[in-house]
């Protein structure tokens, strides 16, 4: 199942389905893919950094600066960084595969499970743990080899090492709603959370797992295999990551009515802020060299870059972002376009420089604004024939 009909599914929002829509009808009429010029975010003395590479998954080709692509062929999501090797790893849902990558090369595409979308990594052993959407399954990757094949529960999203107790643990999200937990390649319980669990998240400073609940617009905290609290935050929870510069959880909620991150605390587990950021926020990401927060907006193709509690720069990326990740080798935030086929390479040392090189559009822009404009009107006025009373 592709990407567009999982969130066709999962979606209750009228502009997903028109963006969808757009993109889609985009595709068929052109069959071919689109690339557009987008912002550099260089030599504007942006504090949150610069796209200084785009990464072309399905040719890889490394391009100066930051350039659009349309393009659904890999549709890359999750990523995660592996210390061991130095390489990103990118769950690229459409194709089935992961794509490794050593700095600015894909140097292995490794086949593993269906619609592959959440990846985490396992310092214990230093296995990758990647879930398999589409045929409920992780799999686990040494290097470049897939060495286990696990089954988990009904459509597997986000996944989270704990060192505490060295499991993994992976949201399942049907509506059953549900957490494996993993000890090396061996199922050991299914922890009964919140509906349609998604996003999963490690603390250290108290050795608790927090799970972002999408339909239930909460955050489960499991100590253990003990759900010990349930945190209301905004709708649609998804993806989640923790902050050690100030011990916070950071919740990026997408629900109809959000649009924000909330902040939890940690240390008594409530919710202290809720920051507005970009149109349907992703993933959550830290970076340590500068104690910043990274959210993909995957509606305005921007990431939110926040300090503490504020938005200090919106960085301009590919088309539908969706993971992003730190590599401390080379101080890169890894950012996957599912709607481009590449990932957004930023630096976060400010650039003066703004001369960039740039692949030219393969369709004029004029031609593709003009479809865009008339699918729009189209999709619309479908929508409000056919809206129910």
């Amino acid at each position: 199942m592709n990407r567009f009909v999982v969130v066709w599914r999962m979606a209750k929002r009228g502009r997903l389905i028109v963006m969808i829509a757009v993109s889609m009808a985009m595709l068929l009429a052109f069959g071919l893919s689109v690339t557009a010029y987008g912002s550099q975010n260089s030599g504007q003395n942006n504090p949150g950094g610069y796209v200084k590479y785009t990464l072309d998954l399905v040719h890889n080709t490394l391009i100066n600066g930051n350039v659009v692509n349309i393009s659904i062929a890999m549709d890359p999501w999750g990523v995660a960084y592996d210390p061991s090797n130095g390489y990103i790893y990118v769950a690229d849902l459409r194709s089935n595969t992961v794509s490794v990558i050593n700095g600015t090369t894909v140097i292995a595409t490794i086949p593993v499970g269906s619609t592959p979308i959440g990846v985490a990594y396992d310092p214990s052993n230093g296995y990758i743990y990647v879930t398999n959407w589409g045929s409920g399954t992780v799999s686990v990757i040494n290097g470049t080899t897939v060495i286990a094949t696990i089954p988990v529960g009904s459509v597997p999203w986000g996944v989270a090492y704990d060192p505490s107790n060295g499991y993994i643990y992976v949201a399942n999200s049907a509506y059953s709603g549900t957490v494996s937990v993993i000890n090396g390649t061996t199922v050991i319980a299914n922890i009964f959370v919140g509906q349609r669990p998604m996003g999963v998240a490690y603390d250290p400073s108290n050795g608790y797992i927090y799970v972002a609940n999408f339909v239930s617009g909460t955050v489960s905290v499991i100590n253990g295999t003990t759900v010990i609290a349930t945190i209301p935050v905004r709708g649609g929870p998804a993806g989640v990551a923790y902050d050690p510069s100030n011990g916070y959880i950071y919740v990026a909620n997408w629900g109809s009515d959000s649009d924000t991150v909330s902040v939890i605390n940690g240390a008594t587990n409530t919710v202290i802020a809720n920051i507005t950021v970009g149109p349907v926020p992703w993933g959550v990401a830290y970076d340590p060299s500068n104690g910043y927060i990274y959210v993909t907006n995957s509606f305005s193709d921007t990431v939110s870059v926040i300090n503490g509690t504020t938005v200090i720069a919106n960085i301009t990326v590919g088309m539908y972002p969706m993971g992003v990740a730190y590599d401390p080798s080379n101080g890169y935030i890894y950012v996957t376009n599912g709607g481009s086929d590449t990932v957004s390479i930023i630096s976060t040392s400010v650039s003066t420089t703004t001369s960039t090189t740039l692949t030219p559009s393969v369709v004029p822009t004029w031609v593709v604004v003009v479809a865009v404009v008339v699918v729009v009107l189209i999709v619309a006025l479908l929508m409000i024939k056919h809206r129910k009373p």
